[in-house]
Parts: C-alpha cells; sequence; structure tokens
C-alpha cells in the first residue's frame, strides 16, 4: 500500500512522472520542483494532468473532503495562527471539531513525542527558538495521525539537537507503518536519512531508487548532474586511487577503513 503517482504533469514544472512512494519508508524527494509534486499530494494544486492514488483511492477533491487529514505538510519555516503553543493547539482542535476535553493530555502527549517539554504549552510562540518552532509544527500536524506525513526542506535552521529529534521522530513515524517523504536539496541529508529517493532534474525524473544504490552510483557520479553526498564522492575518489574503501553513511566508518586499508 502507499502513494501513487501517474504520469504527472503540470505546467513547466512537472513531466511526466511517474513514482510510488511506499508506506512504512523514508522517501526522498531532490530538486526545486518538489515544491510542486508536495503542493500536489497535499492537495492544493488541482490544474494537473495525472492521477494521484493512496490505497488505491484517487485522491482528487471528493477525497480531500472526506480525508481531510490524510496529509501532513511540516514546512520548513512553519506559521502559527496564534498567541501561545496551548493556543495553537487549541485552535487546531478546534478547526477539526474535535473534543476540546482531551487537549491538555493530547498536546502533552505529542510534546513528548517531539522532545520538548510540557512546560511550553504556557509560552509564547514568538519567544521560542527556530528549532522548537519547527518541532512545535510537527506536534501540531500529528494531531490526527496523518497517513503521509511530508517534511519540506527538512532540517532547515535546526540545531544539531532537534535534528536528532526529528530523525527519532521520522523513523517512528515509518516504524508507525506511515508514508513518510522528506524534502531537501541536500544529498547529504538524503543519504543519511531516507530509504528510497526521486531526483528531479528540472521537470522530469533523472533516477530514482533505493538511496545506498542510488548515491554510490558510479555511472550517476560520472554524469554529474546532480551533486553527489560529500561522504560518497570521498569513497569514490579514494577508489579511483586503488584505496579499499566501502561506501558507509558514517564518517566514522570511514575513517575506521581508512586506518584499516591505508
Amino acid at each position: 500500500m502507499g502513494l501513487i503517482l501517474e504520469s504527472l504533469n503540470y505546467r513547466e514544472y512537472l513531466n511526466g512522472i511517474t513514482y510510488d512512494f511506499l508506506d512504512g519508508t523514508i522517501n526522498g524527494i531532490y530538486g526545486d520542483n518538489s515544491k510542486y509534486l508536495v503542493d500536489i499530494i497535499n492537495g492544493d494544486i488541482v490544474d494537473y494532468d495525472g492521477i494521484v492514488k493512496y490505497d488505491d483511492n484517487v485522491m482528487d477533491c471528493d477525497y480531500y473532503k472526506l480525508n481531510p487529514s490524510v496529509v501532513a505538510v511540516i514546512e520548513g519555516k512553519p506559521f502559527f495562527y496564534t498567541d501561545t503553543v496551548l493556543d495553537e493547539f487549541r485552535f487546531n482542535l478546534d478547526f477539526r471539531n474535535c473534543d476540546l476535553d482531551i487537549l491538555e493530555d493530547k498536546s502533552k502527549k505529542l510534546l513528548n513525542l517531539v522532545g520538548l517539554d510540557e512546560s511550553i504549552l504556557s509560552r509564547k510562540i514568538h519567544t521560542l527558538s527556530s528549532s522548537e518552532r519547527y518541532l512545535l509544527s510537527i506536534a501540531i500536524n500529528l494531531i490526527y495521525s496523518p497517513e503521509i506525513v511530508i517534511f519540506k526542506d527538512v532540517f532547515h535552521g535546526l540545531d544539531r539537537n532537534s535534528k536528532k529529534k526529528v530523525i527519532v521522530v521520522i523513523k517512528n513515524l515509518k516504524e508507525d507503518k506511515k508514508n513518510v517523504i522528506v524534502t531537501s536539496n541536500d544529498t547529504n541529508i538524503l543519504y543519511e536519512l531516507v530509504d528510497e529517493v526521486l531526483l528531479l532534474d528540472g521537470s522530469k525524473i533523472y533516477e530514482s531508487g533505493f538511496s545506498d544504490k542510488i548515491f554510490t552510483s558510479t555511472e550517476i557520479m560520472k554524469e554529474n548532474v546532480i551533486p553527489m553526498p560529500y561522504i560518497t564522492k570521498v569513497t569514490y575518489l579514494a577508489k579511483n586511487k586503488k584505496v579499499k574503501l566501502s561506501y558507509h553513511k558514517d564518517v566514522r566508518d570511514i575513517i575506521k577503513d581508512i586506518y584499516k586499508h591505508v
């Protein structure tokens, strides 16, 4: 089961995009035009050609009316509607006609889920750091347990500790069999984080598949259309010098290989 795109065309930005995003998988999208794919999946763009399906249901206007919470999009720079954190939870629960009796309990559970302390509920949103605001946005978007969770420009402006928290959230969503999509124009992030990746070159698919295979492909490195992750590029250059290194996602593992073979 999963999200299926069939022959998507949208103005000059998307041309013949066909791809399957599997549930229980961390999917990555690279390319400037990924934002149009996200807007189509989220129902914000409707004047496209092609088909978008989730679990064999066509995601048209009627689908979104019946399933308003199926997709959640976490923006790189989130926007909030109210003054305090608690009010923001209240606003979103009101907006979706949820029982307000569960407000505080659910808010605390969601804050714990993203690694934020419960004491943050009483704070004004403008006093939060950019990392805290991003984590809060994730918590807000998970209120109704969406099936498809999209992280736009993932890790934008986050400190190291918050990045670790976001990675934990993403991996937990994967364990819950959610359809997780992250977009980034940083292939280093995608190589480290995602299971499968869709690389866009302008309006078309350049390459797609398992990230381990894509980002260690000598053919793709030679073509140099997409900037490859630094860690795989170093290994590729070393291999060309007949150094026996293996591809790794952690630089510490490369260092161990260097000590072993050099």
